[in-house]
């Protein structure tokens, strides 16, 4: 208790980014409750990391399973770095389901929101570099529980990093900034914060850059942002289970 407080008054000396991280932290307590009126529509769509990527590609589980039979050592340890599996880290079946996204797409650019120690940006980095292709643009906003970590994204290898551009902020100003610069993207995942008004922002943010038969994947789909967002662009998502109760949304842009 007394370590968590201390780690947040030395965040709040950096007034901007705590204005920003407050704001979105009451956002979440407030708005979001008030937008769970479609978790079954999530709960009767679950599939496994299989034959949901299969789905949302439209090609046989038998081509998935490739990839996920050949995860790298860092995904499978059993001697994982410590980083790997705090709370707020990317789940077994986020870092698959990511891994081989990238590896069947071969994404050209990538932009992800939440970061934290960095287990999806050095799966996607991984994958990348596997392909021969790929560029990786993160975009993170620091909390109170990034002073638990040596730095942010401190688990990506720096032989990966020439693929990588980490940006430090608020995704509401980072990401149309981000998308604005770059004008076309092929993937993009959201794993910052998982209230109803930022997810909704940041898919709505990122859908018209996401070219044609590009992706978007959110973690934690725990509210009815995403059902909101899908019906508004008259199309069905797929939607995987994890080992939490929130589950992982897949959006193909046909």
């Amino acid at each position: 208790m007394l370590s968590a407080l201390l780690r947040t008054v030395r965040f709040f000396k950096s007034p901007r980014t705590a204005t920003t991280w407050a704001a979105e932290f009451i956002d979440d307590r407030i708005t979001t409750p008030r937008h769970r009126k479609h978790l079954s529509f999530y709960a009767d769509r679950q599939l496994s990391v299989s034959e949901g990527i299969a789905r949302a590609l439209n090609i046989e589980t038998s081509v998935v399973d490739q990839q996920l039979n050949n995860l790298p050592d860092f995904l499978v340890s059993e001697n994982k770095d410590p980083g790997m599996t705090i709370q707020w880290s990317a789940t077994s079946e986020l870092a698959a389901t990511t891994y081989a996204l990238v590896k069947i797409l071969k994404p050209a650019i990538v932009v992800e929101t939440g970061v934290g120690a960095g287990v999806s940006s050095w799966t996607i980095l991984k994958a990348m570099e596997e392909n021969g292709t790929g560029r990786l643009i993160s975009i993170d906003l620091p909390t109170p529980n990034t002073e638990l970590l040596p730095d942010v994204g401190y688990l990506v290898p720096a032989d990966l990093r020439h693929r990588w551009d980490l940006r430090t902020g608020p995704s509401n100003r980072l990401l149309p900034q981000t998308l604005n610069e770059l004008g076309e993207i092929d993937m993009f995942q959201h794993d910052s914060r998982h209230s109803y008004s930022n997810q909704l922002r940041e898919y709505t943010t990122a859908w018209p850059s996401i070219k044609q038969t590009g992706i978007l994947v959110s973690d934690d789909v725990s509210n009815d942002a995403l059902h909101d967002a899908t019906q508004k662009w008259n199309t069905e998502p797929v939607i995987i289970g994890q080992s939490k109760e929130s589950p992982i949304g897949i959006v193909r842009k046909n």
